[in-house]
């Protein structure tokens, strides 16, 4: 294994993860941008042939683990974004014309006019994430090829920054890194990062097109000193022959490839007996805002399913059934589908109830590649950014919600493994429906019976005891009676009575 190390100097990571917006901070860094920084090195330090041998191997690779740690983000006087500074701009209207070397007067403003003092300001956004630790790892199985390990060691030395040029950075090359934080997966994922791949180099290449922006800059400053009238008019029949178009020009770097990254699995424990058929990598929404109680469980899960399916329905193409609940002809599918669930503040001294986020868990086996294409252009924007998904429903919910990206977010309960670790006793947080109404002098234990059997339905260990009751067993759940009833989707009755449960099983089971 090797990997190539990264220290931010500064203590901080200046650049834009929003392209042009430059409201959002990157981190952690993306690939594709240390791989420009390599080749940045390259471009400005004679381009031996030995370092680009280097780089077309590095572009080769397949995308690397990340060791990062997380990182808070700088914000201006009240919060909400980057800080803004008034910067001079790059030239002057005044300072670009032609002065009259007649008139002092002129000349001197021209002059003054191209010192930034005197240049107007204009409005910039410099966004920082500022990591806990400095220290940032790129690291691939393997070994560096021996060919290789001198160039690359020169390189990562001629490396002076990383995103912005204030963002100065040591590299190295490093052959025992740390355990990663972030590694490639496939499909759905925290993060979505710029990679570099074959040909990346190249296309740096051309859209700097350095050599033939520097050789019409000389042309230009020897027409600009020329003084025979013979001398000027060979230089501008070079200038038209060599530069037909006029001034050649540098285009800025284009997104590379993009690719998911996901915590590392955890190995499995082997004492664990059965499984639910949901994935325990839920995908995780914070709400924004004011946070609803758990009451409004019901309309938040409602809004999240209507936004799910309105952001997913391609036109002419069929809603996939692990995402609808319903099968080709309408009729409820007898697959496993998508569970919508509302975390919420619970289990605490001061727990209150409110929901601090969604989230969906996708069915066990459900292709990576099919769960991406569906949810990814609805879960992110154009930047790979977490994109603002408003949940309204029609009358009296409306909120934000966005992808959750950190590993351990303040609030608890956004902790996919919060509700998804095996335990030997789990109690639910919100009430559990039945799928049907038990009757009679036994209907206690007919209930029990039925959420044992559900909990086979799903792929669990089938409960040895089952407590049903009226408040929960979790602190800040208010009473079961005090949630909206379910109603019937045949002719709007009232549902069979929701009330918390709680199991215990001799064998492992994960909980609600």
């Amino acid at each position: 294994m090797f990997a190539l190390g990264l220290r931010y100097l500064n203590g901080w990571a200046m650049a834009a993860a929003d392209g042009a917006g430059k409201q959002r901070a990157e981190w952690p860094p993306h690939p594709d941008r240390v791989f420009m920084a390599l080749a940045a090195a390259w471009f400005e330090t004679g381009r031996a042939e030995e370092e680009r041998a280097v780089l077309l191997w590095l572009e080769r690779l397949p995308p690397p683990a990340i060791r990062a740690a997380e990182a808070t983000f700088r914000s201006g006087t009240g919060g909400g974004g980057p800080v803004v500074g008034y910067v001079p701009v790059n030239d002057t209207e005044l300072g670009r014309k032609t002065p009259d070397t007649h008139d002092p007067g002129r000349l001197k403003e021209a002059g003054l006019g191209l010192l930034p003092e005197y240049r107007s300001r204009q409005p910039r956004a410099f966004p920082v994430a500022i990591p806990a630790d400095p220290d940032v790892y790129l690291s691939w199985d393997g070994g560096v090829p021996e060919p290789h390990r001198a160039p690359l060691v020169s390189l990562c030395r001629k490396v002076i920054s990383v995103g912005h040029s204030a963002s100065l950075v040591q590299m190295w090359l490093e052959d025992s890194p740390p355990a990663a934080d972030w590694v490639p997966v496939e499909g759905l994922g925290a993060h979505r990062l710029r990679v570099s791949g074959t040909g990346r180099l190249d296309d740096l290449e051309r859209r700097c097109n350095r050599d033939q922006v520097i050789a019409w800059g000389g042309l230009v400053a020897r027409l600009a000193e020329a003084s025979k009238s013979k001398e000027k008019k060979m230089l501008k029949e070079q200038l038209s022959d060599r530069f037909p178009n006029g001034r050649p020009v540098s285009l800025r770097p284009v997104p590379g490839m993009w690719q998911a990254y996901g915590r590392p699995e955890q190995p499995a424990d082997e004492r664990v007996p059965g499984q639910s058929l949901f994935d325990p990598h839920l995908l995780v929404l914070a709400l924004d805002g004011q946070r609803p109680s758990l009451h409004a469980t019901l309309k938040l899960t409602e809004a999240l399913r209507g936004a799910t399916l309105a952001a997913c329905r391609a036109p002419g193409a069929a809603i996939p059934e692990w995402l609808s609940g319903h099968a080709a002809d309408g009729r409820a599918t007898a697959l496993p589908h998508v569970a919508l669930l509302p975390p919420p503040f619970v289990d605490h001294d001061h727990a209150d109830g409110r929901v601090m986020g969604l989230a969906l868990a996708l069915p066990r086996g459900l292709d990576p590649a099919e769960a991406a294409a569906i949810l990814e252009p609805w879960l992110r924007d154009g930047h790979g950014l977490p994109a603002s998904l408003s949940l309204f429903d029609g009358r009296w919910l409306e909120c934000r919600a966005e992808l959750e990206t950190r590993a351990r977010p303040p609030q608890k309960s956004l902790w996919a493994e919060a509700w998804t670790r095996p335990s030997r006793r789990w109690a639910s947080v919100t009430p559990v429906v039945l799928d049907r109404h038990c009757g009679g002098k036994d209907r206690w234990e007919k209930a029990a019976e039925v959420v044992k059997d559900a909990c086979e339905r799903i792929g669990l260990p089938r409960p040895l005891d089952v407590l049903l009751h009226p408040d929960s067993l979790i602190r800040g759940v208010p009473r079961a009676g005090e949630f909206p009833p379910l109603a019937r989707k045949s002719d709007g009755g009232p549902c069979t009575t929701p009330m918390p449960c709680s199991c215990s099983s001799g064998r492992c089971a994960a909980r609600c």
